[in-house]
């Protein structure tokens, strides 16, 4: 696929010179952000590794026109030479689509853009038709060639489609409610076919939701999301919910003939805000199932803490109890703004666990720092290290230093 992923860093340039050069670009309207962004540290492989990273995201949305533009991609180059990525200058295409609005209740999108319904997701290269106020309905349809990226590059097939529809309730008050229908195609042959349903409603103080997927291939749904959000005062949220999922994989895929096991948790959260103190307290308590496996018990209890407008603190504890294994750890963030220009971030992790197979313990750890700088109005410096203990690096340090610049 090399010759998409020229293709792909050809557009990318052809978009910076665009911006760079076009005759009156800053007078037009025109949005451009920036982002160079160099990474260092060690790979997965635990050598060392150096990539600096161009992105380039527009929007052009002319005043008074029934027309828009958008685009986002990235060039990248591993100076290190590493083992894990290719070393050669590498360039993605994340999106670059016109929108066209001919009248109030049509749209129309075309080019690479990434389409997400209930029953399924894509990032193609295609078409996207919304249609709404059709009574108190609205319509979406979808369809283009679906696009795969491995880890440096694109890997998509000829014949690889996604095709798309969605039916939603339009403007309807407090009421979300859609139906999704989803095919995928591999090589010109069926590998997909979803359907998908989302809801939410909000009644005063009481808010329940829905999420369901159940592909026809396998006839089974793999994946279904049921809660309820309750408010019964102004400080405290109070959360049930069920989820189970059950992978399933394309069909042409070899993947599709191993068996898999279904997965259940049941979920119950409370977050409460102190009414006289700075204090946020969360709990958390879930309930795992594994259909081969023994069930797990989890425990989470932290807080927050938020003296002024500069600091804010927050510590958690979780606990996770089976047959098989346990794990307890903890987590401290911290975020602190010494001025309107400077701020400050800090985070530990730490993960003591114990394996049916190990004889001992085993730890993991992650301490971070990050700063940001708003050296001008449009112009932001960021940056962040870190560092990882575990059973597979005694010592792995990762960091990145960023620049972003909105034009």
């Amino acid at each position: 696929m090399k010759g998409m992923r020229r293709w792909a860093v050809c557009i990318t340039i052809v978009l910076t010179a665009f911006v760079f050069t076009a005759e009156g670009v800053y007078a037009a309207p025109v949005e451009v952000t920036t982002s160079t962004q160099f990474l260092f540290g060690d790979d997965l492989l635990g050598g060392s590794q150096s990539i600096v990273a161009q992105y380039l995201r527009f929007s052009y949305k002319p005043e008074g026109k029934k027309f828009s533009a958008a685009g986002f991609g990235r060039i990248w180059d591993d100076l290190s030479g590493g083992k894990v990525r290719d070393q050669d200058f590498n360039g993605r295409l994340y999106y670059l689509y016109l929108d066209y609005t001919p009248i109030e209740q049509l749209s129309m999108r075309l080019g690479r853009q990434f389409v997400n319904l209930s029953a399924g997701s894509s990032l193609m290269d295609g078409a996207t038709i919304n249609v709404s106020k059709i009574g108190p309905l609205g319509v979406t349809v979808t369809a283009g060639r679906d696009i795969v990226y491995s880890l440096d590059s694109e890997s998509s097939r000829e014949g690889n489609y996604f095709v798309g529809m969605d039916v939603h309730l339009h403007d309807v008050k407090n009421t979300q409610l859609g139906v999704s229908y989803v095919r995928k195609y591999d090589h010109s042959d069926l590998s997909r076919e979803e359907f998908g349903l989302n809801a939410k409603y909000i009644y005063k103080w009481i808010s329940p939701y829905a999420e369901i997927k159940y592909d026809r291939l396998s006839k089974a749904v793999d994946e279904a999301q049921v809660g309820i959000n309750v408010f019964p005062v102004s400080n405290l949220m109070l959360k049930g919910e069920f989820y189970r999922s059950y992978p399933t994989f394309d069909s042409t895929s070899i993947f599709s003939v191993f068996a898999v096991d279904k997965f259940s948790e049941y979920l119950l959260r409370a977050e409460y805000s102190l009414p006289k103190a700075p204090v946020s307290l969360f709990g958390e308590y879930k309930r795992q199932s594994y259909e081969d496996s023994s069930n797990a018990d989890v425990f989470v209890l932290g807080a927050r803490v938020f003296p002024d407008d500069k600091l804010s603190v927050s510590a958690s504890v979780d606990y996770r109890n089976s047959y098989e294994d346990r794990d307890l750890g903890f987590e401290l963030l911290a975020d602190y703004k010494i001025s309107k220009k400077v701020a400050l971030a800090a985070g530990a992790q730490h993960n003591a666990y114990q394996r049916p197979d190990d004889s001992g313990n085993r730890s993991a750890q992650r301490y971070w720092f990050a700063g940001k700088w708003t050296a001008m109005k449009n112009l932001t410096v960021t940056g962040r290290v870190e560092t990882n203990a575990n059973e597979t690096f005694s010592h792995r340090t990762l960091g990145r230093l960023t620049l972003d610049w909105n034009l």
